[in-house]
């Protein structure tokens, strides 16, 4: 049976090594030592679960967790971190973390919360093909083709910086997202000008193109002073 493969961020070299050696007899472990690191793994492979470290050379391991989130739900993201404060804790997991555990941690229970995780987020195949077609009432969306259909199920030609706000707003599952972590969905988009109102034209945007003439708030709603959310029950 394949192991499952767990992204492992640590800056400690002597504490990267012995988690690691403590997850290899069960997971494959893909090692990073700062945030460019883990992005470059992230870019090229698949995995089933990250281990954040928050205090990394290059930047917090919440910045990397806030753009992971912007650009999809999975994997999910365990905190593993000497900062033990609640307030810390509620940034994690604010961001989308799925649990937070403090150093030194037991090793046993590092496994179990581990494994629990892995558990709620679901591995099957069928979840796997659910995955990759979304429908908000009347709109389609295919995740592997990247294209979507509007409520008289015409193709909307949605650009690359739309789709990747769309799909932002629609792994969010109803969590209000700030402008700045939209914006870190469409970073790496030709056609993405950097500036928090570029996030406002986006999604006018796509309220337009898939509201058929109706009121696209309906579908993605604006939070005042906030940011924007799903505004439709997703399936």
């Amino acid at each position: 049976m394949k192991k499952r493969s767990i992204l492992l961020v640590e800056d400690d070299p002597s504490l990267l090594a012995l988690t690691a050696a403590l997850l290899r007899p069960h997971f494959s472990v893909l090692k990073a030592s700062s945030v460019a690191d883990a992005r470059a793994i992230l870019a090229s492979s698949t995995v089933d679960l990250a281990l954040l470290d928050l205090g990394l050379p290059d930047e917090d391991g919440l910045v990397l967790a806030r753009s992971m989130r912007a650009k999809s739900s999975e994997p999910p993201i365990i905190f593993l971190s000497s900062r033990d404060s609640t307030g810390d804790k509620i940034s994690g997991l604010d961001v989308g973390g799925d649990d937070y555990i403090t150093k030194p941690f037991d090793p046993d229970e590092l496994l179990s919360r581990i494994n629990a995780v892995l558990r709620r987020s679901g591995s099957s195949d069928e979840a796997s093909i659910k995955a990759s077609h979304v429908t908000l009432g009347a709109i389609e969306i295919d995740l592997d083709s990247r294209r979507v259909w509007n409520e008289r199920k015409e193709t909307a030609p949605l650009t690359r910086a739309e789709f990747d706000v769309l799909m932002a707003i629609v792994n969010a599952n109803g969590r209000v997202l700030s402008r700045a972590v939209l914006l870190d969905a469409v970073a790496l988009s030709p056609d993405h000008d950097a500036g928090e109102r570029t996030i406002d034209a986006l999604v006018a945007k796509i309220r337009k193109k898939l509201s058929n003439g109706h009121d696209g708030k309906k579908i993605i709603v604006t939070v005042q002073g906030v940011g924007y959310r799903l505004g439709l029950v997703r399936s």
